[in-house]
């Protein structure tokens, strides 16, 4: 195995980002946006032109020939081919803003995944939450915005050619507006930048402390704290109404304020095409043409006022969703992926077990990891297991057992100087690399999902119920699942509710077992399990066949099965051997020895 160079961070600017993104699925974006924008804009110039053939003719002559008459007929079949091309580009253009609002979902939670498991989130669970939800639905504006601006701006530049030949200074006057949009949403660029900022940290607040309060229920009732909590609740919800509030207000009052600078400059418009009157040479049907441009030109003017007020507010979605990146290059976000929206999930398989995986010798050396806000943890730990046999990590509450565990396994990133091999070759990336058929990891709290218990233990693996009923065996789980109500397909809840502690931690030893691997690693299963059922397990599990085990476990039933006792104390190793020699060279050992007997 080679050690995997982590490619320097590379961030991209938003122009950049987009086109990385609208790359990805062209002809979705132009069949679903640009093709009938741009049947109705090239309609619409004809139809102007036609009106003012029509006015001038009108003008001249009498009565209108029969060919100008049928105007209106060519308007409403421009209109019902407009209605087609929109109804069929629908679609794609759902579907291609769908696809990239996944694709930057699906690329964030894959590098969240990818972390150490103790430090997936750089913030709270609802800054997480708001930026999946809130900051990447605004792309998808942006996106609808960007394609409309675009057809707007060729519609908007052919007529300006044409009203320029028309009149040049009532030309120059429709513009003038856009100047003033433009002034406007630059100098407002700072405060819209503060509001937005302001309005989705108070929205994350809130749906973090929603996901709290649902995890703590019973927690508050035992403390009579509903009040209490209901008022904290209140209060958050208080401040991100203020700050929603001032987002949308000032959002409302640019746009608003853009609306009334075109209608004003409309008016100036009609004006001046009367006063030019007698001064230019300008027909009746002139101004029907320049009449006909403005309700086109004010969407572009009101399009580019709201455009750069999106492309502000976008750039503070981008800096949130790059804090969730956690330092990963911006090419990450906008990686092309696979959503399978229109072919079924593919089948989920545990790799081979190639040579190379088989365990023989797993080291570690100067094996370190402190906590920031503590600076307690690990240090210096050496530690060595050899296939076929039980290691034992034992000590003191706070001793750092379960933080070794962890940062062995690249649950927490291990210090600099720490070196992991396996079968005496590095290991680069411990978190990608101590998975099934290599590693499999039962932690001292596991999570269970509301789900059945046969899908908790399986999460997808098609295995069959030979395999399954031998590892709910051999997590000592068979008795309870004829006890539950449905069996395996007993729904248990959030968090495994409507399970014992007991319960839970076999339901994840068996989650664990029916993957086999190579090293089997349990975070002290006697937290939760009684003296008997523990034996029970460890009976089973060493009666088949021999298994490489790493376990952190204060009991006397596991500790006298140990090849390799470690004992730890405030985060080194105090003393490493079998159980005998650890005995009588550690007080520390003895210590727990007789606290285990005497509880």
């Amino acid at each position: 195995m080679t050690t995997t160079q982590i490619p320097a961070r590379q961030t991209l600017n938003l122009p950049h980002i987009l086109w990385l993104l609208l790359r990805q699925q062209p002809w979705r974006y132009a069949c679903g946006e640009l093709l009938p924008l741009s049947f109705f804009l090239a309609g619409r110039l004809t139809f102007s032109l036609l009106l003012q053939v029509f006015f001038n003719r009108l003008q001249q002559q009498s009565g209108p020939d029969l060919a100008l008459w049928l105007l209106p007929f060519a308007f409403i079949l421009a209109a019902l081919m407009r209605a087609i091309l929109g109804s069929l580009g629908n679609r794609a253009l759902v579907t291609a803003l769908f696809k990239t609002t996944q694709t930057l979902r699906h690329n964030i939670l894959k590098r969240i995944l990818e972390r150490p498991g103790a430090r997936p989130l750089p913030g709270s669970t609802g800054e997480a939450i708001s930026g999946f939800r809130d900051d990447i639905e605004i792309f998808a504006q942006l996106f609808s915005r960007l394609l409309n601006v675009f057809a707007l701006t060729c519609f908007t530049s052919i007529a300006l050619v044409i009203m320029l030949h028309a009149s040049v200074r009532i030309t120059l006057f429709v513009f003038l507006p856009l100047l003033c949009v433009v002034i406007v949403a630059q100098s407002m660029k700072k405060r819209l930048e503060k509001y937005r900022v302001a309005s989705r940290a108070a929205t994350a607040e809130v749906t973090g402390a929603i996901g709290e309060i649902f995890g703590s229920v019973q927690a508050i009732q035992v403390a009579g704290a509903e009040e209490r909590v209901a008022e904290h609740f209140s209060g958050l919800n208080k401040r991100r109404h203020d700050a929603m509030v001032q987002d949308s207000v000032l959002s409302a009052a640019l746009n608003s304020l853009f609306g009334n600078t075109v209608g004003i400059g409309i008016g100036a418009i009609l004006i001046m095409a009367a006063i030019a009157r007698g001064s230019e040479h300008l027909s009746v049907g002139d101004i029907a043409l320049f009449i006909s441009f403005l309700s086109n030109i004010t969407n572009f003017v009101q399009s580019i006022g709201t455009l750069l007020a999106q492309v502000t507010q976008t750039h503070v979605s981008l800096t949130r969703l790059r804090a969730l990146l956690q330092g990963a290059s911006d090419t990450a976000l906008v990686a092309p992926a696979e959503l399978y929206l229109q072919r079924p999930l593919p089948q989920i398989t545990l790799p081979a077990l190639d040579a190379f995986s088989e365990l023989h010798t797993l080291q570690a050396r100067n094996l370190s990891y402190h906590y920031p806000d503590t600076g307690r943890g690990i240090t210096g730990i050496h530690l060595e297991i050899k296939r076929g046999t039980l290691t034992v990590i034992t000590g003191r509450i706070g001793s750092g057992k379960t933080t070794l565990l962890r940062t062995l396994l690249g649950l927490l990133p291990a210090e600099a100087e720490a070196e992991i091999t396996w079968n005496g070759v590095q290991v680069a990336e411990p978190a990608s690399f101590f998975v099934p058929p290599r590693c499999a990891y039962t932690p001292q709290v596991p999570h269970l999902f509301s789900d059945t218990l046969r899908e908790n233990i399986l999460l997808g693996l098609p295995v069959g119920e030979e395999q399954l009923h031998k590892a709910i065996r051999n997590a000592v789980m068979e008795e309870d699942v004829i006890q539950l109500e449905a069996g395996l397909e007993t729904v248990v809840g959030v968090k495994g509710v409507k399970l014992s502690g007991g319960q839970v931690q076999r339901s994840a030893a068996a989650r664990m077992l029916v993957r086999p691997a190579q090293l089997l690693v349990f975070d002290d299963l006697s937290s939760a399990l009684d003296v008997a059922t523990e034996a029970r397990l460890w009976e089973r599990l060493f009666s088949e066949e021999q298994h490489t085990c790493l376990v952190v476990s204060h009991r006397r039933t596991i500790l006298q099965r140990a090849d390799q006792v470690i004992v730890l104390k405030e985060g080194h190793v105090e003393v490493c051997g079998c159980l005998e020699e650890v005995l009588e060279q550690s007080a520390e050992m003895r210590y727990l020895w007789l606290k285990d007997e005497i509880e």
